[in-house]
């Protein structure tokens, strides 16, 4: 505040005035959790941008090799012409097996589908052993974090336009339903079965009203216990003597000491806070040093003087 504040009918011209308060320093971790009503997720290479680019107006980078993804994309997908629900599907990154330990980017790319209502694990129906890849992804999930495999879910099997997807299809379908696991197979680059899969999909998403809301809080509030509070605590440090209090230090970061008056006001303060009394009970002398937030004060008996 401007000495203008601190004018009065007596004292219309001040020479007082606040200084600036120190700025805050810190370093900040910023972590980004997309908010996404479906989260697709599988290993490299299982088909998930195509998936994506067909369910919706996306265009992600495809192509025929692993990690073409390596940032969450995110589309709008229409559920058909009489349903009012557009959810939101997220294309995370392919998942490798050790994820959940941090393999690869794991907990860059997991922590994208935590906040999903529904997850969609892909499975690349031409690989060599389509049930070890199911294994595997729903073993990150659970180790990353277990609450994710209590969200609804569908296993789509992919690519069964290829002989490889289409002979391995009924034992892998027919384990999935021993295990209560809705799975559907299909093209995600021909287009086979997408019709079903959005089907599948619009009976798991909740209605209108809720899909519009956020999945959870957005944020979380931490109150932190101050014990000092605007209160003051002095100890001894070293051969001198340290004030702590979030007022007092405040009051002194804003003092000009090089300023009378405004020095005369702090030791007005001292003494209105009872800081004042309560160095002298500790057995401060002239001489002495008193240091307040980054206030070095030296103790005189009729005054304070010093510098921050």
């Amino acid at each position: 505040m401007g000495n203008v504040h601190f004018a009065s009918a007596t004292h219309q011209a001040p020479r007082h005035a606040q200084k600036g308060e120190p700025g805050d320093e810190r370093w900040l971790r910023l972590e980004l959790r997309l908010i996404a009503d479906i989260g697709l997720v599988g290993l490299p290479n299982a088909g998930k941008s195509t998936l994506l680019a067909a369910l919706t107006a996306a265009r992600p980078k495809i192509a025929d090799y692993p990690f073409t993804t390596l940032e969450p994309n995110l589309g709008v997908m229409e559920l058909g012409p009489d349903d009012e629900r557009r959810p939101t599907i997220a294309d995370v990154p392919g998942l490798i097996e050790g994820a959940s330990s941090g393999a690869g980017l794991g907990h860059a790319f997991l922590r994208h589908v935590e906040r999903t209502r529904v997850l969609v694990q892909v499975v690349d129906g031409t690989a060599g052993d389509p049930e070890w890849d199911h294994r595997v992804i729903r073993d990150e999930l659970r180790l990353h974090d277990p609450a994710l495999l209590e969200k609804p879910l569908v296993v789509v099997f992919n690519k069964v336009d290829q002989p490889a997807a289409a002979l391995a299809w009924p034992a892998f379908g027919e384990a999935r339903r021993a295990e209560g696991l809705p799975c559907v197979a299909i093209s995600a680059a021909r287009g086979d079965g997408l019709e079903r899969l959005r089907a599948t999909l619009a009976g798991l998403l909740p209605g209108l009203e809720e899909l519009e809301a956020a999945p959870e809080p957005t944020g979380v509030v931490v109150h932190r216990l101050d014990p000092v509070g605007d209160g003051f605590v002095v100890d001894r440090e070293g051969d001198a003597f340290r004030v702590r209090g979030r007022r007092i230090e405040r009051l002194a970061a804003q003092t000009d000491f090089d300023n009378d008056e405004s020095a005369a006001r702090f030791q007005r303060d001292l003494v209105r806070l009872g800081i004042d009394p309560a160095l002298r009970r500790a057995g401060i002398r002239p001489g002495d040093m008193v240091l307040i937030g980054r206030a070095e004060l030296e103790w005189r008996a009729d005054a304070w003087e010093g510098e921050a």
